[in-house]
């Protein structure tokens, strides 16, 4: 016995239901591709605009007189600065050295003890070594020492050396002590002036 399937039209028609489906569904998919590749060449070809016009604009920024100028005007001051330069380091370091010599004076005069003045100071500088020497007059040798003790304290200086000690009178006949005290520096002053 035979069997008949009498539902033959409902089955190819479901068949050609999902044919039909699936043939929507690739022309939308590809409606949908064609979309969006034209969204996305649209936008790239806005964005390309964008970018010509701002490239657009600054080209005419950059033919302008003025920022011509502006741009000589600044190579013009980079040139004369680059011949400048060894200049401007030589005076920062004699601004430099003059600082240190301010605080040596400032220094010495606040050593100074009473009964004791100073009438010449001078500096005598090798390649490595640098020693200022003080000469003056005391009342009484111990003053010429609290002097040397007080100058070794000093940040800048080493051991002071006495260099001489001898008796005089002053101008107002008064007996006094002329003295000359060494000193030498821990740092050499000025010594990248050269």
């Amino acid at each position: 016995m035979t069997v008949c399937d009498i539902n033959l039209i409902a089955a190819r028609r479901a068949q050609k239901l999902r044919a039909l489906t699936i043939l929507r569904c690739a022309v939308y998919s590809l409606i949908a591709l064609f979309l969006g590749v034209a969204l996305m060449y649209a936008k790239m070809f806005v964005a390309t605009r964008s970018v010509q016009g701002h490239i657009a604009e600054v080209e005419a920024n950059l033919t302008d007189p003025a920022l011509a100028d502006a741009v000589e005007r600044i190579r013009f001051l980079e040139s004369n600065t680059a011949q400048l330069q060894p200049r401007v380091s030589l005076l920062e370091k004699v601004h430099d050295s003059e600082e240190a010599w301010i605080r040596i004076l400032r220094d010495v005069s606040g050593a100074i003890p009473r009964g004791v003045w100073i009438s010449q100071m001078t500096s005598r500088r090798g390649p490595e070594e640098q020693t200022v020497t003080l000469r003056g007059s005391a009342y009484r040798q111990r003053d010429i020492g609290e002097f040397m003790l007080q100058l070794e304290e000093l940040s800048w200086s080493g051991a002071p050396a006495l260099g001489y000690t001898q008796a005089n009178v002053s101008t107002q006949g008064r007996p006094v002590i002329d003295f000359e005290v060494s000193v030498p520096l821990k740092r050499v002053i000025g010594s990248e002036l050269r």
